[in-house]
């Protein structure tokens, strides 16, 4: 199928009625229950560093909480970038597991590497998109064994810290199924996808968010976009 034309594509009609609230609310403010004791549980079972996920008796994580987590994480150590990696994890699960036993158990096999590409990604993620999807995402394959684009994506998106110009975006099936049914990028597959089509991603909704910027009359980011994309 030929790439489709994304400068043809337009904003539905329902996001654009959805960036009139605060971004606040709708994106740090955006909280999961997750499964804080088995994070715990599975961490200690591979004698890893980085638990326990949070504090004593929480339970949620919200975007908000992981844009902290990443101020200056670059330059951290090995346990905080576990952590920053297992809660990343813990917030895009919620409370299934998935296959996070496979990827904790992934990065036990060799944690240096695991670390060493967590830190490339992290420190090219805030300026270089493509170098920081092809940290995780070598040659088409996962650096991190079973962490694929949809979780590997989230790590460079809260690496920015939330900041209003950082170029990376999730990108995952759900918001995907939404770019294909709802906006019309017929040829965006649902998954495995290539450097470019990441970054034809993050231009789309980029240009996106610069449109719906003039028409508000405020400045709207682009993980507005993606948050709605996700749940339409």
């Amino acid at each position: 199928m030929a790439p489709t034309d994304l400068s043809r594509l337009r904003l539905p009609g329902a996001c654009r009625e959805a960036l009139a609230g605060q971004r606040s609310e709708r994106i740090d403010g955006h909280t999961v229950a997750i499964a804080a004791d088995w994070w715990n549980s599975e961490i200690a079972a591979a004698h890893l560093p980085g638990a326990p996920v949070t504090g004593p008796g929480v339970t949620r994580l919200s975007r908000g909480d992981l844009f902290a987590d990443a101020a200056g994480l670059d330059a951290g150590s090995e346990e905080e970038l576990l952590r920053f990696l297992w809660r990343v994890l813990a917030w895009g699960s919620g409370m299934r597991p998935r296959l996070n036993r496979r990827r904790v158990r992934s990065v036990a096999d060799d944690p240096s590497s695991a670390v060493a590409a967590l830190r490339r990604a992290l420190r090219a993620a805030r300026e270089e998109p493509a170098q920081a999807y092809e940290a995780l995402r070598p040659a088409g394959r996962n650096a991190i064994a079973y962490l694929g684009p949809a979780f590997s994506t989230k790590v460079l998106y809260f690496a920015g810290s939330g900041a209003p110009d950082h170029p990376c975006l999730i990108l995952d099936s759900r918001v995907a199924a939404t770019l294909r049914n709802t906006c019309a990028w017929d040829s965006l597959g649902d998954g495995g996808w290539p450097t470019g089509t990441y970054l034809r991603y993050c231009a789309l909704l980029g240009r996106w968010a610069h449109e719906e910027s003039s028409r508000l009359g405020r400045r709207v980011r682009t993980d507005e976009i993606e948050h709605w994309l996700f749940r339409p």
